[in-house]
């Protein structure tokens, strides 16, 4: 029986006490320091459905973008009638969300404490807490949801209930579509069509009369949020045109997707493209809701594993016995990537969580709050950073980068002078526009998707019409092997 070093049980020990110190320090100095809003409407909209009254705002009036009306659809209030009777249910949420923001790390593979650290105390998870969102809960699914992935009804269902949930993230069937998973697919399908018909049937409010309310809280509320709408609105554009724009700009991400999918590139990218999707698209965007991007994140800091068959590594391409469209007994032509065993990456969320800070505070932040946050949250970032995991950490064989500072500064210049053209832009239209937040959003999440495309890609394989070939690339002196009967092919290539 294998025993733990003394050191290493200190160590173990000593890394609990000091996240349950940081969990405790969340709680008291940021969480608990206000009253938690978004629990509160369903609380009283449990109320309302034990009393038998109806408890969603009239359409077409102005409590509907009140920030206090109930406008979520009717089956996700049904778990807060039990608990509107307790006094301390927002409490009891709000510390469940916690728990299910840690879970939710927890499904994705994460074993180092630091990760779950960053996550938590990334300003987009504190604000979220601060308000009682359902924004926790959707992480921990998102997470389940991938984990699940080769469990058709398992993930379906979930899928179907994060949709349902929040109806901005339909573009996740997308994933299960691009990926090829149709039992998964199918059965999402499914039981949103029976979560939506349950809902009709004992909903006081009609479909048809939900989605109006829908789009009038969008066209009101898109201003005052940081989504793309929002952005587009600020600089003098439409709610209508700027909203055609914004979906338009989704279905472009996910047409990316389905090209990259044919190209090679591994689900991942189809599993970030539809939560990218999903923001971009919704018009509604506060800035809790970027811990969504958290579960995605999270699938695309973890190596790719080798082959489950026969230990390959997917880097070395197709075996013998292996015919077009297959990677080691896979079909690859869906992108799907095999079990994940190897840990995953802190250096994504380090970045993630320290422009979480950047971007936004949580409600009621002092000085002193800035200053203990940066004096825990400094050297945790770094520690990630110069030490961000194992080798070949963001997936197969990168492809050459050009160790040009000029491409890399030219494309900083550019962003920044088009975000300055932009505030000019909003500055004109508007005194009081809100344009930097939904700018930085916006850039952030192009980033994001350009690490994904990049993560996911196997390049040593492209897809020709014949199937996946080899990809031409020029052997190396490692790749060749001499005998005597002379040099073996390169195991990519063919070439001798």
């Amino acid at each position: 029986m294998r025993t733990r070093p003394v050191g290493g049980i200190v160590r173990v020990t000593v890394g609990w006490a000091a996240f349950a110190g940081l969990v405790a320090l969340l709680w008291v100095g940021m969480i608990s320091r206000i009253g938690h809003y978004d629990v509160a409407v369903f609380l009283r909209a449990g109320a309302a459905i034990q009393a038998g009254h109806n408890p969603y705002p009239t359409p077409g009036t102005a409590a509907v973008y009140s920030g206090s009306a109930f406008v979520y659809p009717y089956l996700t209030a049904l778990p807060f009638v039990p608990l509107s009777s307790l006094s301390a249910a927002g409490d009891l949420f709000v510390a469940g969300s916690v728990l299910a923001v840690l879970a939710g790390v927890r499904l994705a593979g994460v074993r180092d404490l630091r990760v779950h650290a960053l996550v938590l105390a990334a300003s987009t998870t504190v604000i979220g807490l601060q308000m009682g969102t359902f924004n926790a809960l959707l992480f921990a699914a998102l997470a389940l949801a991938w984990r699940a992935r080769d469990r058709a009804l398992v993930c379906g269902t979930v899928v179907a209930l994060v949709i349902y949930s929040k109806v901005f993230l339909a573009p996740l069937l997308v994933w299960l579509l691009l990926a090829r998973r149709w039992r998964a697919a199918g059965a999402a399908g499914a039981v949103l069509a029976a979560l939506i018909g349950v809902s009709a049937l004992v909903s006081p409010l009609g479909l048809v009369d939900y989605v109006a309310l829908l789009g009038q809280l969008g066209r009101v509320e898109a201003r005052a949020g940081i989504s793309l709408t929002g952005l587009l609105t600020g600089v003098g554009l439409s709610i209508s045109t700027a909203g055609r724009l914004a979906r338009l700009a989704a279905l472009a991400v996910l047409a990316g997707c389905w090209w990259a999918a044919r190209r090679g590139h591994d689900e991942r990218l189809a599993y970030t493209g539809g939560v990218v999707a999903a923001l971009l698209a919704s018009p509604v965007v506060w800035c809790h809701y970027l811990l969504l991007l958290v579960a995605p994140l999270l699938a695309l800091s973890r190596p790719v594993t080798p082959h489950p068959r026969d230990g390959r590594d997917p880097e070395d391409g197709p075996g013998p016995g292996d015919g077009p469209g297959s990677e080691g007994g896979r079909d690859t032509r869906g992108g799907r990537v095999p079990r994940d065993r190897r840990p995953v990456s802190a250096g994504p969320i380090a970045l993630f969580a320290a422009g979480s800070w950047l971007l936004v505070t949580p409600h009621r932040t002092t000085g002193t709050d800035l200053a203990v946050t940066a004096v825990i949250g400094l050297p945790l970032v770094l520690s990630c950073l110069l030490s961000p995991g194992p080798d070949r950490t963001f997936g197969g064989r990168r492809r050459p980068i050009r160790p040009d500072v000029t491409l890399v500064a030219s494309r900083t210049v550019r962003t920044i002078t088009f975000g300055l053209l932009i505030l000019g832009l909003a500055a004109v239209h508007a005194a009081g526009a809100r344009a930097a937040g939904p700018y930085a959003v916006c850039v952030g999440l192009g980033v994001i998707l350009a690490f994904a495309v990049r993560s996911t890609a196997t390049p040593w394989a492209i897809p020709t019409s014949g199937g996946l070939t080899a990809t031409p690339t020029e052997p190396g002196p490692a790749d060749r092997v001499n005998t005597d009967e002379g040099p073996l092919p390169h195991r990519r290539t063919g070439a001798p």
